[in-house]
């Protein structure tokens, strides 16, 4: 009867082979999620480290977020003259990024009114018909307004050396302080 035993052990070898091979199954499928989890969280810090630092740079500056100061009802004045009288009706809106700033535009807006009232009536029609004579007028009205704020003479060069491309302000070294753009809501030369 010893030898039904020895029959015994060869099927209890072929039930545990199975289990051997689950065990290593799962063993295999554990190893790789790990090594893909891994893989995946060395890719997606190593991305964003850079991120971090821009972060980080940001926080050192605050961000300033921009106010508009309309001047007001249109300027009409008369224009030098060229071929007979004619007249220029603009709507200007200062944008600005120092909100004391505003309430100083808003304080001295008759000063600034009368101001850009006599650097309009001084110009000449052929002046304002270009598409420089326009930003050439924006750099004149930045400088105006920030001298009347008190605002410092390089803030104020420094806008004169941006570079316009299609109407659009692309600045060498951008502007933060003073004026740092004039927009025109109406423009018209009759």
């Amino acid at each position: 009867m010893a030898k039904p035993t020895p029959k015994a052990a060869p099927a209890d070898a072929a039930a545990a082979t199975p289990a051997k091979s689950h065990k290593m199954l799962i063993i295999v499928i554990a190893l790789l999620v790990v090594v893909i989890a891994g893989g995946a969280g060395w890719y997606f810090t190593k991305g964003s480290a850079p991120a971090t630092e821009h972060v980080e740079e940001a926080k050192h500056e605050p961000v300033r977020q921009a106010k508009y100061v309309p001047l007001g009802e249109k300027f009409t004045v008369n224009l030098q003259q060229e071929e007979g009288d004619r007249y220029l009706q603009v709507g200007i809106t200062l944008k600005v990024l120092d909100p004391k700033l505003e309430e100083e535009i808003k304080t001295a807006m008759p000063e600034i009114r009368s101001k850009l009232l006599l650097l309009l009536s001084g110009k000449k029609p052929s002046e304002l018909v270009s598409t420089a004579g326009k930003q050439q007028l924006v750099q004149q009205v930045m400088v105006e307004v920030d001298a009347i704020l008190g605002v410092a003479p390089a803030a104020a060069t420094a806008a004169a050396s941006d570079v316009h491309d299609g109407g659009h302000t692309v600045a060498g070294s951008a502007k933060q302080d003073g004026v740092v753009d004039v927009l025109f809501t109406d423009f018209i030369i009759q």
